[in-house]
């Protein structure tokens, strides 16, 4: 299921508190959910410049309360404990967008989350504009994931009728088809908003959305949402896309290493190097790690290795540590630094090889052996 794999103002009332970034504001948010239980929530919070970051509450009165100060737009994905949302199957469970609430906090904004809970969040917010649109999106959104799901979950807990599996599967694809159309019309004509800058990329990394598509809608951007970092962002990747195989890379440079020293790729002229994108998060990525050691010890005067992580620092270094990292190890940092967004990464782990002459010769994304003899075959006919 790829969907896995984000009041009336005018116009110059959104720009100007677009642009507001230097002016922290507090924003509130309160609930009234039919049936509501719970006592606790997390939220996990983006504002399009840093990597997203997590906060948690209790319920207030029985209902959700959270008041915080923000200079800029942030998109917000409130989950709830509530046993129903989830989608067990053996010891985990299939994320799903639906499972959460989804709203968007403006400096000095009021959010009201209204709905019910059944097997999906059924919670939209109002408040702003910029709620309407992101509730209008997951009204029709949401409910079709949730009927993805189910019959994901189905298919995960049993496999035994093959005869109604394939029906299953071919409904589910219907159904997925269904919701990337509706995201596709959707954002086409609600790219101007915050929620549809943060979705349009979200989407692209999920490859619900061309990156045709983004190049096409990002001049159709209203002026007064092309400061957000949100679709500073959605450039980078629009940038990033276009280092494929055959195209030269630029220069990477870097402090933000492990051992602190400032790493420069063009001190590499000559050799091949192999970008390895990863997360100590990432399960395929670390067990990769044996078969690119094997790789670099191959060819131990031809081949260097560039790890760039998207971790937290702890645990990067924990990493490192552990599995013997031992090559130039960067940890991806926001603007010029953000190297996930200005390759466009949209996986884990992605591996990118560049010959002597600074020219992209492999570009994968995901783990194997396959990719490694792939650049094994490279290296060794290189001329």
């Amino acid at each position: 299921m790829k969907f896995r794999k984000l009041f009336v103002l005018t116009g110059l009332l959104v720009a100007s508190s677009l642009h507001s970034f230097g002016q922290s504001k507090t924003f509130t948010v309160t609930s009234q959910i039919a049936d509501f239980k719970d006592s606790t929530y997390s939220m996990t919070i983006w504002n399009g410049v840093t990597d997203a970051y997590y906060k948690k509450g209790s319920t207030k009165n029985g209902q959700i309360f959270y008041q915080d100060t923000t200079s800029m737009p942030l998109i917000v994905r409130l989950t709830l404990p509530t046993e129903s949302l989830f989608k067990r199957v053996d010891r985990g469970y299939i994320p799903v967008k639906s499972q959460s609430i989804w709203f968007v906090t403006m400096p000095g904004g009021k959010v009201l989350l209204k709905g019910k809970l059944s097997d999906f969040a059924e919670v939209y917010p109002s408040g702003d504009k910029e709620n309407n649109i992101i509730s209008k999106l997951n009204r029709g959104y949401h409910p079709l994931l949730n009927r993805s799901a189910n019959i994901e979950l189905k298919l995960a807990k049993d496999t035994s009728d093959a005869v109604l599996n394939k029906r299953l599967a071919a409904e589910q694809e219907q159904i997925d088809a269904q919701a990337a159309k509706y995201v596709n019309d959707f954002l086409k004509k609600n790219v101007s908003s915050v929620a549809g800058l943060y979705y349009l990329e979200d989407m692209l990394v999920r490859e619900i959305v061309t990156i045709e598509t983004v190049e096409a809608l990002l001049p159709t951007v209203d002026k007064a949402y092309r400061s957000s970092p949100f679709y500073t962002s959605l450039k980078n990747r629009v940038e990033g896309s276009k280092y494929d195989v055959g195209k030269s890379i630029f220069q990477i440079n870097s402090s933000n290493t492990y051992d602190g020293k400032a790493f420069d790729s063009n001190s590499w002229k000559g050799k091949f190097y192999l970008i390895d994108f990863w997360g100590s998060w990432c399960g395929p990525c670390m067990a990769d790690v044996p078969d690119l050691k094997k790789l670099r010890d191959s060819y131990p005067d031809q081949l260097r290795v560039l790890g760039i992580a998207s971790d937290k620092n702890e645990s990067w270094r924990k990493a490192i540590e552990q599995h013997e990292l031992n090559w130039v190890q960067i940890l991806n940092d926001k603007g010029s630094n953000n190297f996930v967004l200005r390759l466009n990464v949209t996986g884990f782990p992605t591996k990118i090889l560049v010959d002597p002459n600074g020219k992209i010769v492999y570009r994968s994304t995901g783990g194997g052996e396959t990719s490694f003899d792939k650049m094994s075959e490279i290296i060794k006919n290189w001329k």
